[in-house]
């Protein structure tokens, strides 16, 4: 899926922007509505704005309601050098890391809301393929709430060798299929780094994904859907291995 080819990106929402500037994303602009009063967040953004040499312009609330409609500016956008992928080689994995591998993931909203999920658990690096798949748009700064600056995010040619990568080094792979004997709450996660695979919305996981898996899980409903959003499916994973860490003294 494209992604836009600017050198630079527009950083939507207070706490995207604040997240940005709390983890020194490179920026050059903060643009705030005159008309916005500044609440503690704005007031935050405006200090670390100034702090890091960023310039600040004003302009009328139409300027943001005209450009920015699809999504929600708050009163504040920065501008940004484009998105900056990590390599696998950047992953830092202990015996306590949390990776998620997420197989053509197509929605930015669930991308969003899968990363907010893993940054908020911990999880140590989020590897997405390059194609077939919504890498980190503008869209998903947003509605990540800015946690795509605090975690890793690798896109990568072959997710089957990101894998494999990910089990020369002692991880352990768990991949979440609807149909799976066992439920995801019955495997030991303590003690080694874990990783789960989430798959695409509509195909689940491919085949060949699956069996690289050294387990197969699912998640347990009594509902008459049979299948959990994406995001929903991710947050629950990795929520589940943080507690069984947590208990464990990992942490």
């Amino acid at each position: 899926m494209k992604e836009n080819n600017r050198k630079e990106v527009f950083i939507v929402g207070k706490r995207p922007v604040l997240e940005a500037l709390r983890a020194q994303y490179p920026m050059r602009l903060v643009v705030f509505d005159r008309g916005k009063s500044h609440d503690a967040v704005m007031k935050n953004i405006f200090k670390l704005a100034k702090k890091q040499g960023v310039q600040i312009l004003y302009r009328d609330e139409s300027w943001f309601r005209r450009r920015f409609h699809q999504l929600n500016p708050q009163g504040v956008v920065g501008v940004g050098e484009k998105f900056s992928y990590a390599s696998l080689e950047d992953l830092k994995i202990k015996k306590n890391s949390i990776i998620l591998v997420l197989d053509r993931i197509q929605d930015p909203q669930n991308l969003g809301a899968i990363i907010r999920s893993a940054e908020c658990a911990g999880v140590s690096g989020i590897i997405i393929p390059d194609k077939n798949a919504v890498g980190v748009t503008e869209t998903v700064m947003s509605v990540s709430s800015g946690a795509v600056f605090h975690v890793k995010i690798v896109k990568i040619a072959n997710l089957s060798q990101a894998v494999e990568y990910l089990k020369s080094r002692n991880v352990w792979v768990a991949g979440t299929v609807p149909n799976a004997e066992t439920p995801y709450y019955e495997v030991d996660y303590k003690n080694v780094p874990f990783a789960v695979i989430i798959g695409n919305e509509g195909e689940g996981i491919r085949e060949g994904l699956l069996k690289k898996c050294d387990y197969v899980v699912t998640i347990p409903m009594r509902g008459r859907v049979n299948s959990l959003n994406a995001s929903v499916a991710a947050g629950i994973m990795v929520f589940r291995i943080l507690e069984e860490k947590r208990k464990n003294g990992e942490y």
